[in-house]
């Protein structure tokens, strides 16, 4: 058997079939067929975060989505919470995580459970960009930001 540069040349099923897919690493935390987009459309919650999306929204039936999270230096996500878990791992950088009361220093390799309903929120105090996995359930309630005042975000 030959060895296949991709597993499909038609870009439509790429993008709305359920079939099997390669996404190649290009460098710089880049992938093939994946184009970087905003974190969220509300942009008052979050500052400096680009999301990328392997498998849930193009056609793929899994029980769980995978993406990929990059927040920019100074950046953060949305204070949040929800009843769906979700777990992340770290490839990129050095980035910290409020989870409900404490603040945790994360790094490559690292992987972090997130409980249902926890309060958490990730950010990035370093030059180099903080990126991770995250692998969620398909199916998943929306988050509910937390407002906890001044000083709400990981800095």
């Amino acid at each position: 058997m030959e060895l296949s540069e991709d597993l499909t040349t038609d870009p439509k099923a790429l993008s709305s079939g359920n079939v099997s897919k390669l996404f190649r690493h290009l460098g710089n935390f880049d992938w093939n067929h994946v184009t970087p987009v905003e974190y969220k459309s509300e942009e008052q919650s979050w500052l400096s975060v680009s999301r990328r999306v392997f498998t849930g929204e193009t056609g793929e039936t899994p029980q769980f989505h995978v993406r990929y999270f990059e927040i920019g230096q100074n950046g953060y996500s949305t204070l949040e919470q929800h009843e769906h878990e979700h777990v992340v791992v770290v490839m990129r950088g050095k980035g910290q995580a409020i989870m409900g009361e404490k603040r945790v220093e994360l790094g490559f390799g690292d992987v972090l459970y997130v409980a249902p309903n926890e309060v958490h929120q990730f950010s990035n105090s370093q030059e180099e960009p903080f990126g991770f996995l995250c692998v969620v359930n398909a199916e998943r309630d929306r988050p509910r930001p937390v407002e906890i005042g001044e000083g709400s975000s990981c800095f």
